[in-house]
């Protein structure tokens, strides 16, 4: 019994030991910045499991907000203006359109192009195709 309350008294002062730790500071991490040929207009075509198209064109502005007109054709053709935000890290971008109730995530390529994502992975349809948004470049008047 004496070696119970020995034990007992240890596993406590262990416990309180412990909770007593204090942790660093976390040092500043410098900013996540956007490479600027990432902004620009994008055109292209999305999945669409409830209709027989949806075409996407959209532009992601500097300031890190998104503006995308949503083409939805089943029958006859709706039009959608959606706005929101974007971030991007690791050829990665995720954007947050309509006050949140609509994600989008697109993969980056070595073109610059956007391949659309789902749950992770890019998005291949049945045939294998991708959903790209591609970028277009502006020429600039002199």
């Amino acid at each position: 019994m004496k070696y119970a309350y020995a034990l007992t008294a240890m596993l406590c002062g262990f416990f309180v030991g412990c909770s007593e730790q204090k942790s660093e500071p976390l040092p500043d991490l410098p900013p996540v910045e956007i490479p600027a040929d990432v902004y620009g207009f994008y055109s292209g075509q999305m999945p669409c499991d409830y209709c027989d198209r949806r075409i996407v064109d959209m532009d992601l502005l500097s300031d890190g907000t998104v503006l995308a007109v949503q083409t939805t054709v089943k029958g006859t053709a709706q039009v959608d203006t959606l706005r929101g935000t974007f971030v991007y890290a690791d050829s990665i971008v995720k954007m947050d359109l309509s006050d949140k109730t609509v994600h989008w995530d697109f993969k980056r390529d070595k073109v610059g192009n956007l391949a659309y994502m789902k749950q992770g992975d890019v998005f291949r349809d049945a045939d294998g195709m991708k959903a790209v948004m591609v970028r277009f470049y502006k020429k600039i008047k002199k």
